[in-house]
């Protein structure tokens, strides 16, 4: 076993420090974290930003959803193939430390209520929101998100989705501000031509919003 010396080890630290206090990756200068005992804040910024969830439940029923569940204990809903149905979920408080100038994303849980019995399938999607700043304007958007079924999709298999907008998330960058309330929607479009998954679709009773954030 190698020897150590006292002269390998690096001074530590004193018992406190001035702050603000900055931690910066040695590799890349973007990446920071940063103490700020005056402000009582812990800043941080680029690889160093944490991602984080913000978990939303099924408030009311949209259009026809039927009760179910994943596994045993987790309460879904479940629309048919030639159905167009889905819940509301209650809505949420755009957090404090969230970064508003990087995407984000709502992600749901999701599984056949039958196993499939045809592959190349495609359900079709509807996700909708509702805005409301700290001034009290409100605005509406909706996504449509075409997804491509797995082969030989069965009951056992649950798969966590993305509302994808094309391009890979669900909100761009810059879409919120810190204090905006939100609301979602979301639901299967069974009726739809494009919807060709013939059997139904569970859905956990949440949404899960993700995003990027700026502070601990």
């Amino acid at each position: 076993m190698p020897k150590t010396f006292t002269d390998d080890i690096a001074p530590a630290l004193p018992s406190s420090i001035e702050g603000p206090f900055q931690i910066i990756d040695a590799s890349d200068a973007s990446s920071w974290i940063k103490v700020e005992p005056a402000n009582a804040r812990i800043s941080i910024a680029g690889d160093a930003r944490p991602t984080r969830s913000v978990i939303t439940g099924y408030d009311r029923n949209y259009l026809t959803s039927m009760t179910q569940y994943i596994g045993t204990t987790i309460t879904a809903r479940y629309v048919n193939s030639d159905s167009n149905g889905g819940f509301y979920v209650s809505p949420i408080r755009v957090p404090d430390d969230m970064d508003v100038g990087e995407p984000s994303r709502v992600k749901m849980l999701i599984g056949p209520l039958y196993n499939a019995t045809v592959n190349g399938q495609v359900v079709r999607f509807g996700f909708a929101h509702t805005r409301v700043t700290l001034q009290g304007a409100a605005s509406n958007g909706s996504i449509t998100y075409d997804w491509d079924v797995p082969d030989d999709w069965t009951t056992s298999d649950y798969k966590i989705v993305t509302i994808d907008n094309g391009n890979g998330r669900t909100f761009e960058a810059d879409t919120f501000a810190i204090g905006d309330v939100v609301g979602f929607r979301i639901s299967r479009l069974g009726t739809a031509s494009e919807d060709t998954f013939n059997k139904a679709v569970k859905f956990a009773q949440y949404l899960q919003f993700e995003y990027t954030a700026k502070a601990f």
